[in-house]
Parts: structure tokens; sequence; C-alpha cells
């Protein structure tokens, strides 16, 4: 195994770092009140008096049986206390050598720390809160047991110290909480990775790479196409914690290789299985696998078997040996409120492997959404994922991170929002100016809420499931969509070939509904049945499917008349794109269960496909130009002589067409000045530029 002496040097470097002293324990005795009152702001302070509080032994709690000092939640079972209270003092005979605090806690259900009188740290807490309020989602699971870590600076004070803990209940009716804690003080730490690193919207030309570190510090990515020739480097010299950097100018469907340094040197060295796969030129025609998976997130071991399958299945299968090109979250992706402790044990401890090395995509899911508002972009699931608004990924910038499309080979993605956007409006426009934008061969669309199932929830009865299948399908069907994947019900159901389905269960018809000879049957390549057919030219004809048990199942009737298949099984979906033997390509899926077997697939052949093939591009500076750019009333296109200049579409940045051209000088004197998006066309492909108008 090949060291590099940074690595050694930092590691030594690391060893050498002590920690000063562990002020507070695990398993410590605090203080506590547990009677319901309303205690203000007092009651963290240094001067408090708090000898009339209970004290116990950490870990403190109720409910669970693993407590080693009991609390009350009151005379009610079905109104317990939202709040109860925890102080501890301790003593430090200097503060002056300590450069960093560490802070750890089991806490079930949410928590608010103070140091001194000063809050430092809150978890799964709404952004306002009083001594009646509940936390902002239930922990459950192996979150009942997990250590939090988060860094703080040195507000310790030399002399008497206090740390006070309020911990909250989910509800009045919440079965248990939890409580312990650590302190540590440490006059200095090296640099770790605590989460990640992890890809974000891939296209033929670039990346984002993020990661979390325990200490804020710059950001800096040795890459390049060798390991042993990390030449190329991207950095951000503003010390942070959560470092998220773009790196251009790659070629595309090209292997590039990275480490993580700052300037104390290299923190995370590279290896043959961290790499950076760019997407192939968009239209290309060439053999795709995306791992999909549906309600995935609860880290416990239904999620790991789930995942191992995967992993064995990716190194076994002699096709594309351990290519996986993108992984599709279909939403749900932590339990039970998509917290970002919940996604760091149900994503991140889970995924990392494959996170680093294959570009993760994600729609909103409900359990997202409690902690998450689309409104504003904002929540953890925002923090998490960085998708792309702007168009920067393929399809028409629809200016929200809540959707998006993005272009992989010749697959067009549409990515909705069925959680709080199923009406909307804005949405629906954007969805149908997206899908008639595209000239890709393959349409899929993915958003959390299925349109058809009868699993742990019923689409015939719930909102959310029925406007998805009443507002967005006839908008998906008449313009091509072939494959369509949600989760929700812990299930896996599968559809027919369909179209025109828009009703109840009982009002599917297999004679009215299905498209083709065959589209009422099992669409099994390797069977009599034969695969689902569609010339490229068709729009009819698309198979629905509902995954949602990539980490547990709830059962259900599992009978929706539009079904083929309906499973109560544990496992995750594998979507595989390959040419056929003639000039048309299959889709295959393949459902892989928790043991390893596939118990269901499918596959769409589509004849005459005639997408390009042509790899050799390296950049879009190479082929088309804009300019100038910033501009002030004309924008001029120059594309390489094998291109032939078809039209232009300008979209402003929230998603709106404003203008469209057949010429390649382009007058913009009666648009505002502003940033604006724009869509070249030609005879080979789609390219994507922004410009300012000034």
């Amino acid at each position: 195994m090949k060291i590099k002496i940074s690595s050694i040097l930092l590691l030594l470097v690391g060893l050498s770092l002590q920690a000063q002293e562990v002020f507070i324990s695990n398993g410590a005795e605090w203080k506590y009140l547990d009677d319901g009152s309303n205690q203000g702001t007092e009651w963290y302070g240094t001067e408090f008096n708090d000898e009339h509080w209970n004290s116990g032994y950490a870990q403190l709690g109720y409910g669970d049986g693993d407590e080693v000092s009991t609390v009350s939640y009151g005379p009610n079972s079905n109104n317990k206390y939202p709040t109860t209270y925890f102080r501890k003092s301790f003593h430090v005979s200097d503060h002056t050598p300590y450069n960093l605090l560490v802070l750890e806690a089991i806490r079930d259900d949410g928590m608010v720390v103070y140091l001194n009188g000063t809050k430092v740290w809150s978890d799964n807490m709404p952004a306002t809160y009083n001594y009646l309020s509940h936390s902002s989602g239930t922990v459950a699971d192996s979150g009942e047991d997990a250590w939090l870590s988060y860094n703080a600076s040195n507000n310790l004070v030399t002399g008497n110290n206090v740390i006070g803990v309020e911990i909250h209940q989910r509800s009045a009716s919440s079965s248990d909480i939890s409580f312990d804690f650590k302190l540590t003080a440490y006059d200095g730490v090296p640099t770790e990775i605590t989460r990640g690193p992890y890809l974000q919207t891939g296209t033929p030309n670039s990346v984002i790479l993020k990661w979390r570190t325990n200490i804020a510090t710059e950001s800096s990515v040795h890459y390049g196409s060798s390991l042993n020739a990390l030449t190329d480097t991207v950095s951000e010299n503003t010390p942070t914690t959560e470092h998220e950097v773009l790196i251009s100018g790659l070629d595309p469907n090209t292997k590039y290789f990275y480490e993580i340094s700052n300037s104390d040197g290299v923190y995370l060295a590279g290896d043959s299985e961290m790499y950076i796969k760019t997407s192939p030129e968009v239209g290309t025609k060439k053999f795709v696998r995306a791992w999909i998976l549906g309600d995935a997130g609860t880290g416990n071991q239904n999620q790991l078997n789930v995942r191992n399958r995967y992993y064995n299945y990716v190194e076994s299968t002699p096709n594309a040996t351990n290519q996986t090109d993108m992984m599709l979250f279909l939403g749900d992706n932590a339990y039970n409120s998509g917290t970002d402790s919940e996604y760091q044990t149900a994503m991140f401890n889970v995924y990392s492997d494959m996170l680093k090395k294959s570009v993760s995509w994600s729609t909103l899911g409900n359990h997202d959404g409690y902690s998450a508002t689309s409104s504003t972009q904002s929540g953890p699931y925002y923090d998490i994922f960085s998708l792309p608004k702007y168009g920067e990924a393929g399809g028409i910038p629809s200016g929200t991170e809540a959707y998006y499309s993005f272009d992989y080979a010749n697959i067009h993605f549409i990515v909705l929002e069925s959680y709080t956007l199923h009406n909307s409006t804005t949405q629906m426009d954007w969805c149908r100016s997206d899908i008639q934008a595209t000239s890709q061969d393959w349409i899929v669309a993915i958003f959390h809420h299925p349109p058809y199932t009868k699993g742990s929830h019923n689409s015939d009865t719930e909102n959310q499931l029925r406007k998805m299948r009443e507002n967005f399908l006839p908008i998906l069907e008449s313009n091509g969509v072939d494959l369509i994947l949600s989760g929700h019900s812990h299930s896996y159901e599968r559809s027919y070939f369909i179209n025109g389905h828009y009703g109840t269960s009982y009002s599917f018809s297999p004679l009215t509904h299905t498209v083709g000879s065959n589209g009422h049957l099992s669409g099994k390549e390797d069977s009599t049945d034969g695969a689902y057919t569609k010339a490229n030219t068709d729009t009819k004809g698309a198979v629905y499917i509902t995954t949602g048990s990539a980490g547990k199942i709830s059962g259900g009737v599992l009978n929706h008349k539009a079904m083929y298949a309906s499973l109560n099984q544990l496992g995750s979906c594998v979507l595989e794109l390959d040419n056929d033997a003639g000039t048309g390509q299959n889709l295959t899926v393949k459902f892989l269960r928790d043991n390893g077997s596939i118990t269901d697939h499918f596959t769409i052949n589509k004849s005459d496909i005639t997408a390009s093939t042509d790899e050799s591009y390296s950049s879009d500076s190479e082929y088309v130009k804009i300019y100038p750019n910033p501009t002030e009333k004309v924008l001029n296109i120059k594309l390489r002589k094998t291109d032939e200049f078809k039209s232009a579409t300008i979209f402003n940045t929230t998603g709106e067409l404003v203008k469209k051209v057949t010429g390649q000088k382009i007058d913009l004197s009666e648009l505002a000045t502003g940033m604006y998006f724009i869509e070249i066309k030609t005879n080979k492909h789609s390219y994507f530029k922004t410009f300012l108008l000034e």
C-alpha cells in the first residue's frame, strides 16, 4: 500500500495533540428537574441555586428500560411534560489553554445546551421554543442511542462552570426520553472529516464536492486522471466546517481521483475508490446504471442488508462491473424527521463508500419535509443536497432546488416536489416547459408520493398521491415519459405498460389503459411475454414503480389493479440502460431483494434511437461560445464548424421563458438587466450557458 509522506506527517501531528481534560464524562451525575414547570432563563446560569433539584447518574430518562436514573413525566402518560431540565457544575482551574470544546450527547427527542448562561448547541428543535414546546421530530431506532457531536469555541471560565441542558419530548404521548453527555477541552485538534466526501450535481464538465470537518478550515481539493498525479487544485480560503467546492473544466466521461487538504497538508488522502466520473456528453448512447433507494433512512439492519446486496450485485455482475453512475434517493432518506443527525446516521454512515464516487440526486419526502421548507429551500435536506436549480446539469432552469431536472447520457430526469407542491401551478408550468424542451431519447420522472399504490398508503384516498396523478401525469404522459419512480409506501409495486389512467384503482382497465399488444403482460424480455416496446417517436407507454422498501416494509393490501407486481419485500431497484442488437436500446429495471434475489424485472425496448456516440469533446468552451459576457444589448453565439445552429431559448432565473430566436445574433434590448440562462440547440446537442445583461 502506498502512503503519502504528507499523510504520515499529519498522523504524527494528530497523535501529539492530546485532549487537555475531560470535564464531563458519560454516566456522570446530574441535577435534574422533572416537574413540568417553567424555569425561564435563570436556571442555566452559574448563579442559579439547584439544591432543591433531584440528582441521578446518566443515562437519565424514561421509557426505554436502559436508564440508570429514571425521571418523571408527570401524572398523565398521555400528557407528559414537554421539557425536562438538567444541570451540572464543574471546576476549571485555568481556562486559558483551551481552544476547542467538543460536546457530545445522547438526546431523545430534542435538546438545547447552554454553557455558563449562553446557548451553544441546539438539535431537533424549532427556531423558537419555550417550556411547552415539543421537538421538531421523533428520534427512534438507532438514533435513540446515537452520540451526537458538536464543536464549540472556548466559553469556559476559570473557576465554576455550568452546563445546562433541556430535553424536549416530541409530543404529549411520546413513549420515552433519554439523556447523557460528555465535554472535553482541547488545546488544538487535527482536522478530521466527519461527513463525506460526497458528490453533487454532476455534469459532463463539472461536479460539486461536499464534506464536513470537525473544525473550521480552508477547502482544497487536488485532483487528476491518475492517482499518482493529482496535479490540479481548486481551493476556497474562507475557513468553514461545511465545505462545498465546484470542480469545473473537466472532460466528459472521464475518471478523476481526488484528495482533500488545508494549509497544514492533506487530511484525506486519495485512493482507488475515491473518484469523480464525469457524465458523458448529453445524447451519448451508452450503458448507464442507476441505484434507486426509496424510504431508505431507517439506519437499521434492514437498510444495511439492502445496501449490502446491491454492493454484492454491482461487484459481481459481468456487465459493467462496479459501475454505479448515480444514486437516486426517492425521499424519506432519514427517519423520522430528516434532521441533520438522522441524515448522518441513515445516509452518510450507511452509504459513505458509494457517495464518495457516485453522484447522488434526491427528491423531498414527507419525513425529510418535517424539518425542511421548500418555499425557502431551507432546513437539513436543502443544506445537505446541492441541486441544479439554474439548469447547470441540463433541462430548463427551475429557480429552485425543490424541483429540477438533469441529463445523463441520453436520459432526461425530471425531479418533482410532491410533499407541498402537488397543487403548484408554477411547478406544473415548469414541468411542462422542461419536458417539452428535451430532445433526449428517454425520460424518467421522480417524486416521492406515488400516483398508484395500495401498500402502506392508498393512492385512491390520500390527497398528495391523488393530486400528483391528476395534476402531473397528464403533462408527463402527453410528452413521452417512459418511467416514473416513487416511494412513500413501504413495499414494491410495479405497473403494467400504461397510459391515460387518472382515476381510482377500481377504474383501471387493462383493455383501455395499457399500451401495445403486451402492455397488460409482464414486460420480461427473457419470457414469452417479451419487453414492452415503444418507438422513439411514441409518447404513449410508461411504467410506474413504487419502491419504498429500502429501509422497512409495512404491508398493505397490495391489490392496485394497475400493478403487475406487488411485493411486501425489502429491497432497492437497479436501472440499467444498454444498447440492443439493433439501433435501439433496452431500459431494464430490477427489484433486488435484501437476500440478493431479483424478484421482479422488466424491460422497455425503444427502437430507432439515433443518439450521438461522440464523446471526444472536452468542454463547452471548445464548441460553443457566447460573447460578450457580460453584455449590454446584443449577444452573439459562436459554434464549432461541425455544429449547425437550430435555435436558442432564453430563460430568467425562475425558469420562465422570455425569448426564443433562430439566429446567432440576439437582440436583448427589450429585456431587463440581470442574470439569464440560454439553451442553444444544434444538430448535435443542446448546450446551456449563463450570461449577465448589464
